[in-house]
């Protein structure tokens, strides 16, 4: 099976990541689109790379991309927006015959599943992490034409690792996975170095780590006003010796160290993963704000400023509810191949009624499927101005595919896509209309 897979953010990357931990005999082939954005890690598009081929397009220029229709399937795991707009143009540049769609979420979800299962409504398959959100979906969908929505349950097992460190040669070091806006606010924030630094101080023997979720010159989807390491100099001054922050590969601490700590990052799943004792920190309670009440039946729910220093909290730290982490979607080992398994099942049904790819809902149905003609137009301005021209005929020719006897667009079109630089310039300078 011949796979596309997109993605913007580091996050949604390193979801396409661990989902291509397809079984040898599936024989999956894949391709990677990273978007082209500002601050995405190079040692997560280096990782992309190393799966299959890589692309750096941006999303109208995949849609016309002329491999586009020979891929089997096209994994969209964008911001909601983005996955209306690409299933949107999508549905108009194909025909009868067509890839199948599939979507899901990066990593556990800590809000608004609501909200981000209406922008995946309609696609082919929808990836869920396990019965958790499979049950949401089933109320959110009950009595609707959504209620046959495809999905497969890929689960929260995110790394093959082979036999990990024995845990007591491991280093006794706590890592801290630190979130970009969990907690958000810069007083809660510097309330939690001052408790990472008050159980270093009170645990001469150890360390405690604070891994940021991004280096200082990197971008991910949410802001923060401050990064942690600027935040710990102003909070502390002077940390304690053993309280260091460490841009070292999350995977490699993992693997050496004892315990982590977390307040609602999927990292404790990877912590899992790479057999290191995770934690949830409760101090700053049960707050959905936070994501911290997913984590509550965790059975590890730990307030970290109580505890009187790391040896402690080593000897009563217990493992994970078994019966949560089931519900949640963490041990499955099977993930991507049920993914494979739902697109073949569609694949049967699609052969069977063809046209329940062109299917119309009934009113009244959120479907997250309109595109706008001038938002398109808008943009392959802005690109020609820029000298984008690449992009500017993907837009274009999106725009044309909804409007297909837009007089303008067509001129603008093939005065792009002309490729004499005075002649087009020329084209450039006649065609131009003012738009709004």
């Amino acid at each position: 099976m011949n796979l596309l897979l997109i993605g913007d953010s580091d996050s949604q990357l390193l979801a396409c990541e661990a989902l291509c931990q397809f079984p040898a005999q599936d024989e999956v082939k894949v391709t990677i689109n990273a978007l082209p954005r500002e601050g995405t890690p190079e040692a997560v598009l280096k990782r992309a790379a190393n799966i299959g081929t890589l692309w750096r397009l941006k999303l109208s220029q995949v849609l016309t991309h002329p491999q586009l229709l020979n891929f089997d399937a096209i994994g969209v795991f964008l911001t909601g927006s983005k996955m209306a707009e690409f299933r949107t143009g999508f549905q108009l540049l194909s025909g009868t015959s067509r890839p199948l769609l599939f979507c899901g979420f990066n990593g556990v979800v800590l809000e608004k599943f609501q909200e981000g299962i209406s922008w995946r409504l309609g696609y082919d398959v929808i990836c869920l992490n396990g019965n958790r959100d499979l049950d949401a979906l089933k109320r959110i969908t009950a009595a609707t034409p959504f209620s046959i929505q495809g999905t497969a349950i890929t689960g929260l097992t995110r790394n093959v690792v082979e036999a990990g460190l024995p845990y007591d040669k491991r280093e006794r070091q706590l890592v801290f996975a630190e979130q970009v806006v969990m907690p958000r606010s810069f007083e809660d924030r510097a309330r939690l170095v001052r408790i990472l630094a008050g159980l270093a101080e009170r645990s001469p023997g150890w360390r405690v780590v604070i891994k940021p979720r991004v280096s200082p010159e990197e971008r991910t989807f949410h802001r923060v006003e401050k990064h942690i390491s600027k935040t710990l100099l102003e909070v502390l001054g002077r940390p304690p010796a053993n309280l260091v922050i460490s841009y070292d590969n999350l995977a490699d601490l993992l693997r050496q160290s004892r315990l982590m700590a977390t307040v609602s990052s999927t990292a404790f799943f990877d912590a899992l993963d790479f057999g290191c004792r995770p934690l949830v920190m409760a101090d700053f309670g049960v707050d959905a704000r936070n994501g911290s009440h997913v984590f509550a039946g965790s059975g590890v729910w730990t307030e970290l400023d109580a505890v009187d220093d790391l040896n402690q909290l080593e000897n009563d730290l217990q493992n994970p509810n078994p019966a949560w982490l089931q519900w949640i979607g963490y041990g499955m080992t099977d993930g991507p191949a049920n993914l494979i398994k739902a697109l073949k099942q569609q694949c049967e049904l699609l052969e069977e009624d063809p046209g329940l790819s062109t299917k119309q809902l009934p009113p009244g149905y959120i479907t997250s499927t309109r595109i706008s003609f001038n938002q398109l137009r808008f943009e392959a301005e802005s690109a020609i101005s820029e000298g984008r021209l690449s992009e500017a005929e993907s837009l274009l020719q999106l725009a044309a595919s909804i409007r297909p006897t837009h007089r303008n667009v067509k001129r603008r079109l093939g005065a792009v896509r002309c490729r004499n630089s005075l002649l087009r310039r020329l084209l450039l300078a006649l065609t131009y209309r003012k738009l709004g």
